[in-house]
């Protein structure tokens, strides 16, 4: 979809660079409205798309029991440091993300483990059992990270904080989390073990806990194409004709450029253009570590969903604009 984009303002106009797109819909709305001497429509902000209950996505992993202790095992693998880890009091209360973390370790071990000379083919055939047994349980406890995690969840649920227009804080270490954890889910692919247990999963997911980008994101997204259906909804009531014929206030159309080059174009706008560059940059991650969950649909409407309205909802901005440029003798750009 092409554009009507005009040249951007410097950022000098904006009032506040903290102003998060709450405060900028609103301010932007409140001038609209009042030089319009017209009434922003108040329809409630569409629901999100329900994501399923942890409980409901959960898959049980299979409850794989050695007893390795006077074996040779022990010795050639060092096995007994993590089977006594998992049957701690803290091994069995494990989070999702840390039972993943331990899969990966085990598988790791015992894949050295098995490339060594063996002796008894015994023991050497109840190893290679359990690994294809572990093999089978890693794919499980990265779903299960993926779909319980509370870090995860936060951000896939969304929050009530839309992103501010300037100095957003979190973009690029969101972005070095997500792409992290599609790296691991190829070297899972792989069977990579050695490289996907050496993977900091903790890392990652602190790094998406405290800037919660990916949350304040999805909330961005649908409050943008939600204020912007709201103004469009109010100006199809106004035909721009009114505002020139049969002939033009131009003390209302100096302030209509006024706010069309300060607030729509170097703010709006811009928050627009912003968001879609986070969009373009994260979903993507998100689309890679979701498609195979039952989480995807409704991921896909929060996010590329909302993304799409929002571009059409600014497309049928701009054309309420354009139409006024054309009607009225208002030259809309920067310099006006």
């Amino acid at each position: 979809m092409k554009l009507w984009l005009l040249p951007l303002l410097a950022l000098s106009l904006i009032a506040c660079s903290q102003d998060s797109g709450d405060k900028l819909f609103d301010n932007y709305q409140q001038r609209l409205a009042r030089v319009l001497d017209a009434d922003i429509a108040q329809q409630p902000v569409p629901a999100y798309a329900a994501l399923a209950e942890p409980r409901d996505l959960k898959q049980s992993l299979p409850d794989l029991r050695l007893d390795l202790t006077d074996t040779l095992a022990t010795r050639h693998c060092s096995l007994d440091t993590l089977i006594g880890e998992r049957n701690s009091s803290l091994g069995r209360v494990y989070s999702a993300s840390k039972q993943l973390s331990y899969e990966l370790r085990f598988l790791n071990r015992l894949q050295h483990c098995l490339a060594q000379s063996w002796d008894d083919s015994a023991l050497l055939n109840q190893l290679q059992q359990v690994y294809q047994h572990k093999q089978h349980s890693v794919q499980l406890a990265f779903h299960n990270m993926l779909v319980t995690d509370d870090t995860l969840r936060k951000q896939l649920l969304g929050v009530r904080n839309s992103l501010p227009l300037n100095d957003v804080a979190g973009h690029s270490e969101t972005w070095q989390a997500l792409t992290e954890l599609n790296g691991l889910q190829q070297f899972i692919r792989e069977q990579n073990w050695q490289a996907a247990s050496q993977v900091d999963i903790e890392q990652q997911l602190q790094l998406l806990y405290q800037y919660n980008f990916v949350g304040r994101l999805q909330h961005s997204l649908r409050l943008s194409s939600h204020q912007l259906a709201q103004l469009n909804l109010t100006l199809a009531s106004i035909k721009t004709e009114q505002l020139c014929q049969p002939r033009p206030d131009k003390q209302q159309l100096q302030i209509l450029s006024n706010i069309f080059s300060k607030y729509f174009i170097a703010q709006v706008q811009q928050y627009t253009v912003n968001l879609e560059k986070y969009q373009q940059q994260l979903w993507p991650l998100l689309q890679t570590l979701y498609q195979d969950t039952p989480l995807y649909p409704a991921l896909q409407q929060r996010f590329a969903g909302n993304y799409q309205l929002m571009r059409t909802e600014l497309a049928n901005h701009v054309a309420w604009w354009q139409n006024l440029n054309r009607q009225c003798p208002l030259q809309l750009t920067p310099g006006s």
